[in-house]
């Protein structure tokens, strides 16, 4: 074998036994270089954003921020309510026709332009299903992955007119400041028992303005005649009385205290009597539950305890004949039609319901 082949022999083989030695430091540095930026984006950041959520007036039984900023934090894995962060979400929950609910959403930026808006609506007047969609549309724009992106738009040979932009459109749908209360008209049936000589039968015309939390009523109460016995002789004592009746409301439950003004009057045929007209007040609470049968009747059941005031007794020359009780009850059954109600905002336009998807046409 001749020299410069024993050379080059010798040089094979060196440079085969290098690799044995500087291979796993080789792949360990690759490795490296890989993995370091998958596990960079493998924990994506965290979006953080001001939250300003508000209930026009007729909708103050939503329910409130807690419940939006839970469900978000629920789904989004983590809470993204900052006070401090540049981006601002800005939600409106508000009543429209009938039993409609609506919520406008917009995102801002740091500079407070709009990002992001969309318009929600529930059909069977429950906010809370409201709320949850709002949750879900506020983790969809703060969580960029969960973004569709749009498709390349086609290639035309004009160019079409662009459409308005949404934000004049959720305009259009804000809430009407409300023009008034709504105005009630009731009727009432009742049994009154433990004011007079007897339970007897009382019937009331109800007139009340009508706010979303709170109601301002008047009333018109007349209790028919309860009889007693005087030597066979038919002795009978009826109340006339006008009744102020403020409320508080809670859904469909009710809270109210009331004044009764009026005159009692006793009567009869055969017995001499004294005073036979008396100064009538009372007052005392009311509580009961409101039933709505449609957008124009609701029908109420509630009971009154009756405080009253003023002196009553049946009396002759001789004697006195009967003293009422302090206090007496009333369970009542009334019938209330709406006349007017306040003013709601507008349907929404049918551009403005696709808003509520991803904006697709169908």
């Amino acid at each position: 074998m001749s020299a410069t082949s024993a050379r080059n022999t010798g040089a094979g083989a060196a440079t085969l036994e290098r690799p044995r030695g500087r291979a796993p430091a080789c792949l360990v540095a690759a490795a490296a270089a890989l993995l370091l930026p998958w596990r960079a984006g493998a924990a994506p950041q965290r979006a953080a954003v001001q939250l300003e959520y508000r209930r026009a007036p007729g909708a103050e039984r939503c329910p409130g921020e807690a419940l939006l900023r839970e469900e978000m934090a629920r789904q989004l894995g983590y809470d993204p309510v900052d006070a401090a962060a540049d981006l601002r979400a800005s939600a409106l929950v508000f009543r429209g026709p009938g039993r409609e609910m609506h919520a406008t959403m917009e995102l801002h930026d740091a500079e407070g332009a709009v990002t992001w808006s969309r318009h929600l609506v529930a059909y069977n007047d429950d906010c809370r299903e409201l709320v949850m969609n709002m949750a879900l549309s506020l983790r969809v724009a703060l969580d960029p992955s969960l973004r569709v992106q749009p498709a390349p738009a086609p290639v035309a040979a004009w160019t079409p007119e662009p459409a308005p932009p949404f934000e004049a459109e959720a305009a259009a749908a804000a809430p009407v400041p409300p023009a008034g209360p709504e105005l009630r008209l009731g009727v009432a049936a009742a049994a009154v028992f433990g004011v007079l000589q007897d339970t007897t039968p009382g019937t009331a015309l109800h007139v009340a303005l009508r706010y979303p939390s709170f109601s301002i009523g008047l009333e018109g109460h007349v209790q028919w005649p309860a009889a007693m016995s005087v030597d066979r002789q038919a002795v009978s004592t009826w109340i006339a009385a006008a009744n102020a009746v403020p409320c508080s409301q809670v859904r469909h439950l009710f809270a109210c205290a009331f004044v009764s003004l009026g005159v009692a009057t006793t009567s009869s045929e055969g017995v001499e009597l004294i005073d036979t007209s008396s100064f009538w007040l009372a007052t005392g609470p009311r509580a009961g539950i409101e039933m709505p049968f449609s957008d124009r009747i609701a029908v109420q059941v509630y009971g009154d305890i009756v405080l009253r005031l003023s002196e009553l007794r049946i009396e002759t020359p001789e004697a006195v004949l009967w003293v009422p009780p302090s206090v007496g009850g009333l369970v009542g059954l009334r019938v209330d039609f709406r006349l007017s109600g306040r003013r709601e905002a507008p349907a929404p336009a049918p551009r403005a319901a696709l808003a509520r998807g991803t904006g697709a046409p169908h």
